[in-house]
């Protein structure tokens, strides 16, 4: 579809105050998703443990994902959408319970508020059908449709799970993310998108700041104090090296079509909550040395994959700088080693991850300020 018909909507937009509270609801929610990891067995968590884990996430994600992009596109901080906000943070927060509490023990409960806010959205993209540009049309109805018929799935997916124990509805989820890369392409906002996914993630380290805090919880010791410290420095690198794309790197200005920038996102999030849970699982000696860092380690390869796919929105594009890659996969593959060669030494590893941490963000000021220079 041509931008410059759809752009009679871009005009120049912020992010309001609804949106923000609208965010730290999915803070919240994918804190309780995390609790769902609490059940250790023998050594680690379970296969249906983290399936769980990862469909609960990525249901709310999802959630999230759908409503910044109709906000962004359709939006104008009206009292109609304000009130679609609050009534699906309400559903979000009876979702929310029901995750803490086994959302498989609840999924009634669970299903019908899941397919309520589904509706709510898909009834105010109706509302856009006033809108006389056959193109805007075309978009409205398309997502809908997308939203009516995941609705009804999940209701449909209720007696399912009462007669067999099956909750079909989660892939449901699955359905929505596969179908996106053949939905209508349009232009967003992306000044107000990237801010919004940016706030978003921010919440996200805010979460691992807690966990941080929560070292101290058994009392104070000097191996407590070196966990928290390492902690601290994982995860204040792993924020300025976001915060160094986001802010040096990515082109903010213009209409572009933001849904795949959102998609990766979503990725690179979840990466993020699984680095929490990590960090949570590091000093925990009943569970495993093996898996609890192979957890961290897949979760920070995800984690900077994603942040090194953010280059096709970026000013400079240093990612096609051979010696830039090089490095960073030199990076990578010594961490591995070093980390495997650390195992049962948890002081040491903790070392080893802040080290990689900081080699990847000197590498990615260096590679940055070359590129500049070259230009």
């Amino acid at each position: 579809m041509s931008g410059t018909s759809f752009s009679i909507l871009l005009k120049e937009k912020k992010v309001e105050y609804i949106e923000l509270i609208f965010d730290l609801i999915f803070v919240y929610l994918l804190g309780r998703s995390a609790s769902l990891l609490d059940r250790v067995e023998a050594g680690f968590l379970s296969f249906s443990t983290i399936a769980q884990y990862l469909a609960s996430s990525l249901i709310f994600i999802q959630i999230w994902y759908y409503s910044t992009l109709y906000i962004n596109r359709y939006g104008k901080n009206g009292v109609r959408e304000n009130v679609m906000l609050m009534i699906n943070m309400f559903l979000l927060y009876v979702m929310g319970a029901m995750t803490g509490l086994g959302w498989d023990i609840n999924y009634p409960l669970y299903s019908i508020a899941w397919s309520l806010i589904l509706v709510n959205l898909a009834v105010n993209y109706l509302m856009q059908l006033k809108i006389p540009e056959s193109c805007v049309k075309r978009h409205v109805r398309q997502n809908a449709v997308l939203l009516l018929a995941q609705a009804v799935l999940i209701v449909a997916s209720i007696p399912l799970y009462s007669a067999t124990g099956y909750a079909a509805g989660v892939w449901v989820m699955v359905l929505g993310f596969a179908v996106t890369p053949f939905m209508m392409r349009v232009p967003v906002h992306f000044g107000h998108l990237t801010e919004r996914v940016m706030l978003y993630v921010v919440f996200t380290f805010g979460e691992m700041i807690i966990v941080v805090a929560e070292y101290f919880s058994d009392g104070f010791s000097l191996q407590t104090l070196y966990y928290a410290l390492m902690s601290f420095l994982i995860v204040a690198g792993l924020f300025y090296s976001y915060g160094f794309t986001y802010d040096k790197l990515l082109d903010r200005e213009g209409e572009k079509d933001g849904s795949a920038y959102m998609l990766l996102h979503v990725f690179l999030i979840l990466s993020l909550s699984f680095v929490t849970t990590s960090l949570e699982f590091l000093r925990e000696t009943e569970i495993h040395d093996l898996p609890k860092t192979l957890m961290m380690l897949i979760s920070l390869l995800v984690f900077y994959a994603c942040l090194a796919m953010t280059e096709h929105w970026s000013t400079h594009r240093i990612l096609r700088k051979r010696r830039f890659f090089v490095a960073l996969a030199a990076e990578f593959a010594l961490f591995v080693l070093a980390l495997m060669l650390s195992l049962g030494n948890g002081n040491l590893s903790m070392a080893v991850m802040v080290l990689f941490i900081y080699a990847q963000l000197g590498t990615l000021h260096l590679s940055e300020k070359q590129t500049q220079l070259g230009e």
